[in-house]
């Protein structure tokens, strides 16, 4: 059985870094269905990053702004344990420690959802995805990054093996931030990059939804990279492919291509004699 974050003593920690600022936990109610709930049944004051646009009525997917001072102060155990036990490995939950009050943060953090891409295309900047978040960490220009996490002094966030990482900043009372996000093609695509993974173990979860369960938790990012590695040195790089090598290796056993039986079909495959699906076909697997 695999462990959940102990939320009231990592905000403890943060509050002792980070003395006389709030902090607040940054939830996707898309990646935590009920949480909505959850918060109005404990009597904790949130906010929609949706509020005020075209998607403020969107509640069941939005990125929901709470303290988690109250929730820890006012001892709303049953709360922090629900969120712990559904963010900490659905990639659903970022934290940051702010001056800045409840209202004010998230007017601040919704007017950085806004985000352009090339030639004027608008589109949504998931950032509270910790998954997209870590991307913009190396793909944002150093200033950029600057300003774009000046509401904080600090941030964390769970990586897809449930672990806390932390990501340091400088409050900028100012806010010199700027929307919308302005992304060059680069960018574009180092974000589309970094999503790869997630993009196979989507369709792992879907072709193969049982084997798939079985990986626990805090390994399945670690399995879909390592499947998606062994993919592309024979040559496989679409994700479709990889998704199918991923599923032979949940049925067959990982390092299935090593072994006597796929040993002819991988090596058509490798020499580009036969297409992944026409291997699996000719084994019968």
């Amino acid at each position: 059985m695999y462990s959940f974050v102990d939320l009231q003593q990592l905000q403890q920690a943060a509050a002792a870094d980070y003395p006389g600022r709030t902090i607040f936990c940054l939830a996707d109610h898309g990646g935590m269905p009920g949480l909505h709930r959850e918060l109005i049944r404990a009597r904790i004051g949130w906010r929609s990053l949706f509020a005020g646009s075209s998607e403020e009525k969107a509640v069941d997917v939005a990125p929901l702004l709470f303290s988690l001072d109250e929730a820890v102060e006012s001892r709303r155990h049953e709360l922090l344990h629900w969120v712990a036990e559904h963010g900490t490995y659905t990639s659903s939950m970022l934290m940051l420690a702010s001056p800045l009050d409840l209202d004010e943060l998230a007017r601040r953090l919704g007017s950085r959802l806004d985000a352009v891409v090339g030639d004027d295309i608008e589109v949504m900047l998931r950032f509270f995805d910790p998954r997209v978040f870590e991307a913009l960490t190396g793909t944002l220009a150093p200033e950029q990054l600057e300003d774009f996490l000046g509401v904080a002094d600090g941030w964390w966030f769970f990586d897809r093996s449930g672990a806390s990482v932390a990501w340091p900043s400088h409050y900028l009372p100012a806010d010199p931030f700027e929307a919308p996000v302005r992304l060059d093609d680069g960018q574009a695509r180092a974000l589309t990059a970094a999503s790869e993974i997630d993009q196979v173990a989507t369709q792992l979860q879907s072709l193969a939804p049982e084997p798939f369960r079985m990986v626990p938790l805090p390994q399945r990012a670690a399995f879909v990279g390592a499947q998606m590695a062994a993919a592309k040195g024979l040559g496989l790089v679409s994700v479709e492919d990889m998704a199918l090598y991923g599923v032979v290796a949940l049925v067959e056993g990982d390092g299935f291509a090593e072994t006597p039986k796929w040993q002819d079909a991988i090596g058509a495959v490798r020499d580009g004699r036969s297409s992944f699906a026409d291997a699996i076909a000719a084994i019968g697997a």
